[in-house]
């Protein structure tokens, strides 16, 4: 081996240690950055042929800096975030619901009470004007806390409306950064590690995204990630296609003026509402149509029943003034759509409490037969309520609890799935981080062995030195 070999040896071991400490520096000054993936240097032995053929060594050099990578634990990662990001938008939304609709429900169920045992006392003494008077305030307080119900339930729904807006500017955001990024990785760079920062930055960001919509992936031959929702491609190459949302008619479960899910597609729309199932924005819009909207149709059932119940029997009747026909409360139509919205005291009862009817039409002084079939509704089981796949008959208050109740019942599961797929992604979280995440202990061995291989090159080169200057005293 020539002396100019041993220090071109000692060169590349230098080169290469320096490298090496470059990379456990990196990682040792990211131990705490969100995201970061550790890096490893790989060093192999330099493949230059010896002369009449003796291999004495040749050498040293970094082949590559890679990232310690996992592929399969962060495909498990998004995929299980996407679950995650559901559940707890509905975990969440459904606590909120169901604290609204228990205190409104309890409130209407005092306010039924009220009202039915109020026609009670007035069907005792008919004739007291006093108590024609509570009967129309109690009447008025019903109708006031059913709508009050309705407008509460009907608030939540535009609030996760406005929600589920900001969600799909958040999406937006990240699938145009993901087509950036697609586009930077794949035109590559001169320096390795940032093409390497670049792809810590696309899986955060995938992670990210995982949690707001779900979506399937694929990954081409040149490392470009493509990313469909609902049948749809958002983001294909360094090309993203925005979402937006718009409010349509009713359609099935969905209300009317509710938000749907748009993809501009070449410039135009093309709905995707039905395939966003997961993540936040199809939890929320789980919680707004198959929650809120049931209930507020729950609803107006019973104030549809309440009010044509209640106005039959009160047609029959005639107030103080000789007049019969009147209803109790207001038409509200032949359709229970909005019952709740519409339901109010007939203009002529709440401008005159004395045109509330107690007895039969042509009855003699004293007759009570109208309050007392009117307050015999509320113990009437003729609200038929689903439960479970069947139909119950339920009474009034029955039918209110039983709204709740779905509530409740639907609100436990997700919150009992939401902590379960907490757990499921912090321990693929932990794993990821055991398998990429930077190990100080570890780094600070790598750090020592670099250095002392460094040390170990530079004294190589200085024997080279010596053994060059000392062949040259010789031939001088």
């Amino acid at each position: 081996m020539a002396v100019n070999d041993i220090l071109e040896i000692g060169r590349q071991g230098l080169t290469s240690n320096r490298q090496a400490l470059q990379t456990t520096s990196s990682n040792i000054a990211n131990a705490n950055t969100p995201g970061y993936t550790r890096r490893r240097a790989v060093v192999e032995t330099n493949n230059l042929s010896i002369p009449q053929g003796v291999n004495m060594g040749s050498g040293v050099e970094v082949k590559q800096v890679l990232r310690v990578h996992d592929q399969f634990v962060n495909k498990q990662i998004v995929n299980e975030s996407q679950s995650f990001g559901g559940v707890k938008a509905k975990a969440e939304n459904l606590g909120r619901v169901e604290m609204v609709a228990q205190r409104d429900a309890d409130n209407v169920n005092n306010l039924v009470n009220k009202f039915f045992q109020d026609l009670r006392e007035i069907s005792v003494s008919p004739e007291t004007p006093a108590l024609r008077n509570v009967v129309q305030s109690s009447g008025q307080a019903l109708s006031g806390g059913i709508r009050n119900m309705f407008s509460d339930l009907e608030s939540m729904k535009q609030d996760l409306d406005y929600r589920i807006e900001d969600n799909v500017t958040q999406i937006n955001a990240l699938t145009r950064e993901l087509a950036a990024l697609n586009k930077n990785i794949s035109q590559g760079s001169t320096r390795k590690d940032t093409v390497l920062d670049l792809e810590d930055r696309r899986d955060s960001v995938m992670r990210e995204l995982s949690q707001k919509i779900n979506f399937q992936t694929h990954t081409d031959d040149f490392g470009q990630i493509s990313v469909v929702t609902g049948g749809c491609i958002l983001v294909q190459g360094d090309t993203s296609n925005d979402l937006f949302a718009e409010r349509t008619a009713a359609d099935g479960e969905k209300g009317p003026g509710s938000l749907d899910i748009f993809i501009k597609n070449h410039g135009e729309g093309r709905k995707v509402t039905s395939g966003i199932t997961d993540g936040e924005l199809g939890g929320m819009m789980h919680v707004r149509d198959k929650v809120i909207n049931p209930a507020i149709e729950h609803l107006d059932k019973i104030a549809f029943h309440i009010a044509k119940e209640v106005n039959a029997i009160h047609q029959e009747g005639e107030g103080m003034d000789g007049v019969s026909g009147r209803g109790f409360f207001k038409d509200i139509g032949p359709s229970t759509e909005g019952a709740a919205f519409r339901f109010d005291l007939d203009d002529a009862i709440k401008s005159n409490f004395e045109n509330i009817a107690v007895g039969l039409s042509g009855s003699a002084p004293g007759s009570n037969e109208i309050a007392l079939r009117i307050a015999n509704i509320q113990n009437e089981k003729g609200l038929a309520t689903s439960h479970l796949g069947a139909q119950e008959n339920h009474t009034i208050n029955e039918s209110l609890n039983a709204l709740v109740g779905k509530i409740g019942v639907e609100t436990q599961r997700e919150s009992n799935l939401f902590n379960h797929q907490k757990d499921v992604v912090q321990q693929l979280e932990n794993y990821r981080q055991s398998v990429e995440g930077v190990n100080l202990e570890e780094e600070a061995v790598n750090m020592i062995q670099y250095q002392t291989v460094f040390n170990a090159s530079a004294k190589a080169m200085k024997v080279g030195e010596e053994l060059f200057n000392t062949i040259l005293s010789l031939k001088n």
